[in-house]
């Protein structure tokens, strides 16, 4: 698979995520997915007040390697997906996550997923916990974990679906 293309750029209380993978899969199929996103998890309907999102229980799970261990990081997550706009060649949708319990405690995403015939691009802001200060350790640390995060989301679109014939 190919490499993800990252950045991390901090802005007043929020820090800009974005996230690319070069595409070998059919666009149509993924934004079928982004459509019936059973390969996320539970889809538990539309979050309070807003029917125009599909919400999905899911377990984000990502590798950390710490002591040249490799060490799983599960956490609970609600993952919200906007509404799916075709434009012919690929969609585009509103994509957000938070965690399902200790909320206060973990970033709030929020931004928009673009499906294109040779690239998958993820981007937008989240807010870590305790403003200021967490924008602070955000740049210490924090900002690999919601790094992991969009990968986890991006690599698991990508996999729910086979590789496009003739690619």
């Amino acid at each position: 698979m190919p490499e993800p293309t990252p950045s991390v750029v901090r802005e007043q209380s929020v820090a800009r995520l974005e996230a690319s993978r070069a595409l070998q899969h059919d666009p149509a199929a993924l934004c079928r997915a982004l459509m019936e996103p059973t390969w996320l998890g539970r889809v538990v309907g539309a979050p309070p007040g807003r029917p125009d999102l599909l919400r999905v229980e899911a377990d984000l799970a990502f590798v950390l390697h710490a002591d040249r261990r490799m060490l799983t990081f599960r956490k609970a997550a609600l993952v919200d997906i906007g509404l799916v706009s075709f434009d012919g060649q690929g969609c585009a949708c509103d994509i957000g996550w938070q965690a399902a319990s200790f909320a206060p405690l973990f970033p709030v995403f929020a931004g928009r997923l673009v499906v294109q015939p040779t690239r998958l691009h993820l981007q937008g802001v989240y807010a870590p916990p305790s403003g200021d200060v967490g924008l602070l350790i955000d740049r210490m640390f924090l900002h690999y974990f919601a790094q992991r995060t969009a990968d986890w989301f991006l690599d698991g679109l990508v996999a729910s679906v086979p590789l496009a014939s003739g690619r």
